[in-house]
């Protein structure tokens, strides 16, 4: 059986979370997944995912930062899961880094904090993990996370893997 999807792409910075936040919701009324996983460094737009997906999947919103008290207030209203302070496990593999960047700060950055939420045994099975660039949305992967320990494990079962491309930011 083949699956045929479209991938959104979008002009990098705010005005691209709305449509991310869309394609985002529809993936996630198929039902297959349970969690979405974002990287938010002040929350705001983890809010504003989790607004989106209240009765569709959990978030799971991740910064290496520490939220303000309004914003885990919000987050809690709306049940979303925060991780603060996180320790970035691509940040430090350069080569990794480097690789990936290739595709846009947001593609590593999506990948990272669905290893993070995997290595904090916040997620289950495949998840989306949304991240972006300039105070917006605009990268959204289905992953299969793993612990960064098992990012070059032999057995590629147990590594991470890009699954589909909801949305990427198209550069120039």
């Amino acid at each position: 059986m083949s699956v045929e999807r479209k991938v959104l792409y979008l002009k990098p910075g705010a005005k691209a979370t709305a449509g991310l936040i869309e394609a985002v919701s529809e993936r996630g009324r198929e039902g297959d997944l349970k969690s979405v996983v974002v990287a938010s460094t002040n929350g705001k737009t983890a809010i504003k995912l989790g607004e989106a997906l209240k009765d569709v999947a959990e978030v799971i919103s991740v910064t290496e930062f520490t939220y303000s008290d309004d914003v885990k207030k919000s987050m809690k209203k709306l049940g979303i899961k925060a991780v603060e302070k996180a320790d970035l496990p691509i940040q430090d593999r350069r080569g990794m880094r480097e690789a990936l960047m290739l595709f846009g700060a947001g593609v590593k950055a999506s990948l990272e904090v669905a290893s993070v939420a995997a290595e904090k045994g916040l997620v289950e099975g495949n998840v989306i993990a949304v991240a972006g660039t300039k105070g917006g949305l605009d990268t959204a992967l289905v992953v299969k996370p793993s612990h960064p320990d098992d990012f070059n494990n032999p057995d590629p079962s147990k590594r991470m893997a890009v699954l589909e491309f909801l949305a990427l930011p198209r550069q120039g």
